[in-house]
């Protein structure tokens, strides 16, 4: 979706960061085989986390083994085979997608709409399919989206108020991962945390670009109405510092099966990496 979820790739072991590329390949193909070849162009590490989450949780250990790659043909490597986990969050990325592309059509200008233009009757029919498999999931994304719309027509000031519809929608993707009653409830409230925390930062990346060509980001409004104190960007850091705090206490109370040091590394120090990234300016570069 957006691809700030990020492992911190210079704390994590050789064995830690092939299992987590192995799951990023999988999902790549995982794409292909359900939404088509150009589905691979979607391939995120949102995706790739909330994929690796599911396993961590799920008794059921997947399974891996050395095959081609498409972008690589001439050397085997590990990847993670069809499953459950991977064809869960496939969908998601699809359902995800269509609504992304229907808000930058909202928002971009000629040319550059030409592009979302031509790629919308593409995502519609993935779009289509993942609804199928994910139905109840998708009603209430739709939902929310409705209502992202009329707080950005209406010029939401509130940060808070700006980033509960995608809140509430991870919030509905990462609770249906699990079948556990209580791993259900820290895992609803965890993919609140993770909305959250992505709609802020990428309202953190946009924003010198949102400045310049007067589009709506609620941190400027939130400034410019008098409910914050300091910078743009100090009173953008500190919403997100104060989410990843909230975050880690969450995901400290999940019971996980594995992956348990590299879903860690993703929360504890992958989330401050992004951050950094887009202050130095890399954010959108690095994805």
């Amino acid at each position: 979706m957006f691809g700030y979820i990020q492992p911190f790739k210079p704390m994590l072991r050789i064995c830690e960061y092939d299992t987590y590329k192995a799951v990023y390949c999988g999902l790549c193909k995982q794409l292909s085989r359900s939404y088509g070849p150009f589905a691979r162009l979607t391939l995120s590490y949102d995706f790739t986390f909330l994929a690796l989450l599911q396993m961590a949780v799920s008794p059921d250990p997947p399974h891996f083994q050395r095959e081609n790659c498409l972008y690589n043909p001439l050397k085997k490597r590990p990847c993670c085979q069809n499953c459950s986990s991977l064809q869960y969050s496939a969908s998601a990325a699809m359902l995800l997608l269509y609504y992304k592309l229907l808000d930058n059509l909202a928002d971009e200008r000629y040319p550059k709409k030409w592009l979302y233009l031509f790629a919308l009757p593409f995502v519609r029919r993935a779009w289509k399919k993942a609804r199928a498999q994910l139905p109840q999931i998708e009603s209430e994304i739709e939902r929310q989206m409705k209502k992202q719309a009329l707080l950005e027509q209406n010029k939401c000031s509130s940060v808070d108020e700006a980033s509960e519809p995608i809140a509430a929608s991870l919030s509905a993707l990462f609770r249906s991962v699990s079948q556990d009653s209580g791993q259900r409830r820290v895992l609803e409230r965890l993919g609140y945390l993770m909305g959250r925390w992505i709609y802020l930062a990428d309202a953190l990346d946009d924003l010198e670009e949102d400045q310049k060509k007067g589009r709506y980001n609620p941190f400027i409004l939130e400034i410019q109405a008098g409910q914050a104190a300091g910078s743009l960007k100090e009173q953008a850091v500190l919403s997100l510092n104060m989410t990843v705090g909230e975050i880690i206490k969450t995901f400290e109370l999940l019971t996980l099966h594995r992956y348990q040091d590299i879903l860690s590394n993703v929360i504890h120090l992958g989330l401050k990496a992004s951050v950094n990234r887009i202050l130095a300016g890399d954010g959108k570069k690095s994805k």
